[in-house]
């Protein structure tokens, strides 16, 4: 079995509140009501807080949709940000990042963990009996420096414990630290666990419910594994009210109708061409095709989709005119999952019109919305490729 380590740095030892920064204080200022500022941004970052400043956290508090890992949600040194958010944008919903079926690798004794992260903690206390292991017997894990968990019981139906548990402890800490989280992203949900090609060092084949059939052979286990990823997703539903979002990362939701009956938002990853490499025009067609009424469940009053990619010069572009024409989030991202502010300055206004769609695939194909700043507009080319995405201002 791999030993299992956490390298605690000092800048997340010293982890700081915006509050203590120098910078000048931004007040909060009049705006327009809730998702009537067009694109309507939102902000993913997966890590600490520590470089924030007041400006960084007034930029933020631009977006109506933020993302921020779980355990930094649920941490004493984030109370004073998250306060502050909410006092700049009244509006503001904030989501708690947890995978799917894993937990990070961690000393559990970690004295840094008690005090700052203690649902990262907790949370490994809660499920470290419930290791998903390999035919080989060691730890078998997705993403380095994690470990999967088996959902799947030895008599080969979900196991509803390790369900029940996480979503008891979650209700705890929403009740425990109100005003952390509005909801929850699920990264992700899967047919089948995948293997990071960045993680080379897992050891044997997986077999969760230990029958001596592979999981990529084995059709029962497969339904079995699924079953419980969306009875998951249901209870949670069932336990936290509509008014609690889910939004999810994966192939899943996006071709499950009963898993996204449960959620408010799909989380694109590497939009439009996902992590399966469709085309830019198949990536934008799902993304409609998603979006349209009666696939995911509405809270507060919309859907709640993100769209992201981490190329700023290239996609991020893309993914912000494609966000006002499907009427969803966006978010801008430089090389990781870290927010650094906003370089796409364009104010839409409010929307016109409904999407309007010129020519046909075999052509030149155009997807156009009207704006009170001006016009959305993207067109591809007949092998799907983009050939023009602009917003055309007003004079």
């Amino acid at each position: 079995m791999r030993s299992l380590m956490i390298i605690l740095t000092a800048a997340a030892a010293i982890f700081l509140a915006c509050s203590e920064s120098p910078s000048e204080p931004v007040e909060p200022q009049g705006s327009a009501p809730p998702f009537e500022q067009y694109p309507m941004r939102g902000v993913v970052h997966w890590s600490d807080f520590f470089e924030w400043d007041e400006a960084t956290t007034a930029s933020a508090a631009r977006a109506g949709l933020l993302i921020f890992p779980l355990e930094r949600c649920f941490s004493p040194e984030a109370v004073d940000i998250i306060a502050r958010l909410r006092e700049l944008n009244h509006d503001i919903k904030i989501l708690g990042y947890l995978g799917v079926l894993h937990v990070a690798e961690l000393y559990p004794d970690t004295a840094y963990l008690e005090r700052s992260l203690p649902w990262a903690l907790d949370y490994y206390r809660l499920v470290e009996d419930k290791w998903a292991w390999t035919t080989a017997g060691d730890t078998f894990s997705v993403w380095p420096g994690s470990i999967f968990l088996d959902p799947i019981t030895e008599r080969g139906d979900g196991d509803r414990e390790l369900l029940d548990g996480i979503v008891d402890l979650l209700e705890e800490y929403n009740s425990n630290w109100p005003g952390a989280i509005d909801g929850i992203m699920h990264d992700y949900f899967m047919y089948q666990p995948y293997v990071s090609p960045y993680n080379d060092n897992v050891v044997g084949e997986l077999d969760l419910d230990g029958n001596g059939i592979l999981i990529g052979d084995d059709e029962n286990e497969r339904d079995v594994f699924l079953r419980w990823q969306k009875d998951y997703a249901a209870t949670i539903r069932s336990r936290f009210g509509r008014g609690f979002i889910q939004i999810a990362n994966g192939r899943v939701p996006q071709e499950d109708a009963e898993l996204a009956g449960y959620l408010n938002g799909i989380f694109y990853e590497f939009f439009p061409n996902m992590c399966w490499g469709v085309t830019d025009r198949t990536g934008f067609e799902k993304l409609m095709e998603n979006q349209a009424d009666g696939w995911l469940t509405a809270a507060h009053g919309r859907t709640w989709s993100i769209l992201t990619n981490n190329s700023i010069e290239y996609n991020n572009m893309f993914c912000m005119l494609s966000s006002l024409l499907a009427d969803c989030f966006y978010t801008e991202l430089v090389d990781n999952y870290t927010f650094r502010g906003w370089s796409i300055d364009i104010d839409a206004g409010r929307p016109l019109s409904g999407l309007m769609i010129e020519g046909n695939a075999d052509s030149i194909l155009t997807y156009r919305r009207l704006f009170g700043g001006g016009e959305a507009r993207i067109s591809f080319n007949p092998y799907g490729g983009r050939r023009e995405w602009t917003f055309i201002e007003n004079n």
